[in-house]
Protein backbone atom coordinates (compact mmCIF):
# COMPACT_ATOMS: atom_id res chain seq x y z
CA UNK A 1 0.00 0.00 0.00
CA UNK A 2 -1.09 2.58 -0.44
CA UNK A 3 -3.25 1.38 -3.32
CA UNK A 4 -6.85 1.08 -4.48
CA UNK A 5 -8.03 -2.18 -6.07
CA UNK A 6 -11.06 -1.71 -8.31
CA UNK A 7 -13.38 -4.53 -9.30
CA UNK A 8 -16.77 -4.42 -11.05
CA UNK A 9 -18.42 -5.36 -7.72
CA UNK A 10 -16.16 -3.85 -5.07
CA UNK A 11 -13.37 -1.44 -4.19
CA UNK A 12 -10.55 -2.34 -1.80
CA UNK A 13 -8.33 0.30 -0.18
CA UNK A 14 -4.87 -0.96 0.74
CA UNK A 15 -3.53 1.23 3.56
CA UNK A 16 0.14 2.19 3.93
CA UNK A 17 2.25 -0.51 5.62
CA UNK A 18 -0.06 -3.20 4.20
CA UNK A 19 0.47 -5.63 1.36
CA UNK A 20 -2.20 -7.26 -0.83
CA UNK A 21 -2.03 -10.54 -2.71
CA UNK A 22 -4.46 -11.88 -5.32
CA UNK A 23 -4.79 -15.68 -5.59
CA UNK A 24 -5.32 -17.65 -8.80
CA UNK A 25 -9.05 -17.76 -7.95
CA UNK A 26 -9.25 -13.96 -7.58
CA UNK A 27 -9.33 -13.87 -3.77
CA UNK A 28 -7.61 -10.86 -2.21
CA UNK A 29 -5.61 -11.23 1.01
CA UNK A 30 -4.39 -8.10 2.81
CA UNK A 31 -1.50 -8.48 5.27
CA UNK A 32 -0.62 -5.80 7.82
CA UNK A 33 3.15 -5.52 7.95
CA UNK A 34 5.14 -5.40 11.18
CA UNK A 35 7.87 -2.83 11.80
CA UNK A 36 10.63 -5.21 10.70
CA UNK A 37 9.02 -6.02 7.31
CA UNK A 38 7.46 -2.62 6.55
CA UNK A 39 9.04 -2.08 3.17
CA UNK A 40 7.25 -1.31 -0.07
CA UNK A 41 7.65 -3.20 -3.35
CA UNK A 42 10.87 -1.29 -4.19
CA UNK A 43 12.45 -2.21 -0.86
CA UNK A 44 12.20 1.29 0.57
CA UNK A 45 11.08 1.59 4.18
CA UNK A 46 7.62 3.06 4.69
CA UNK A 47 7.75 6.58 6.13
CA UNK A 48 5.32 6.41 9.02
CA UNK A 49 4.43 3.25 10.90
CA UNK A 50 1.88 5.23 12.91
CA UNK A 51 -0.41 4.79 9.89
CA UNK A 52 -0.54 1.04 10.60
CA UNK A 53 -3.89 -0.41 11.55
CA UNK A 54 -4.31 -0.46 15.33
CA UNK A 55 -3.94 -3.76 17.19
CA UNK A 56 -7.36 -3.30 18.81
CA UNK A 57 -10.30 -1.86 16.82
CA UNK A 58 -11.77 1.45 17.94
CA UNK A 59 -15.10 0.56 19.65
CA UNK A 60 -16.87 3.71 18.41
CA UNK A 61 -15.84 3.22 14.81
CA UNK A 62 -16.71 -0.48 15.06
CA UNK A 63 -20.19 0.39 16.33
CA UNK A 64 -20.75 3.02 13.63
CA UNK A 65 -19.80 0.63 10.82
CA UNK A 66 -21.76 -2.24 12.39
CA UNK A 67 -24.94 -0.16 12.48
CA UNK A 68 -24.30 1.16 8.99
CA UNK A 69 -23.88 -2.33 7.53
CA UNK A 70 -26.99 -3.52 9.38
CA UNK A 71 -28.95 -0.63 7.90
CA UNK A 72 -27.73 -1.50 4.41
CA UNK A 73 -28.72 -5.16 4.89
CA UNK A 74 -32.19 -4.19 6.15
CA UNK A 75 -32.68 -1.84 3.20
CA UNK A 76 -31.63 -4.61 0.81
CA UNK A 77 -34.21 -6.91 2.44
CA UNK A 78 -36.98 -4.34 2.04
CA UNK A 79 -36.05 -3.80 -1.60
CA UNK A 80 -36.09 -7.55 -2.19
CA UNK A 81 -39.55 -7.81 -0.61
CA UNK A 82 -40.90 -4.98 -2.78
CA UNK A 83 -39.46 -6.28 -6.04
CA UNK A 84 -39.84 -10.04 -5.59
CA UNK A 85 -42.28 -12.17 -7.53
CA UNK A 86 -42.09 -15.13 -5.14
CA UNK A 87 -44.73 -15.22 -2.40
CA UNK A 88 -42.20 -16.92 -0.12
CA UNK A 89 -39.88 -13.90 -0.30
CA UNK A 90 -42.67 -11.30 -0.05
CA UNK A 91 -44.03 -12.74 3.21
CA UNK A 92 -40.71 -12.85 5.06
Amino acid sequence: GPAIVLDPNSTIVIEPACRAFVSNLGDVTVDILHSDDSRDADGAATEDLALRAPERPDPIQLSVFSHRFMGIAEQMGRTLQRTSVSVNIKER
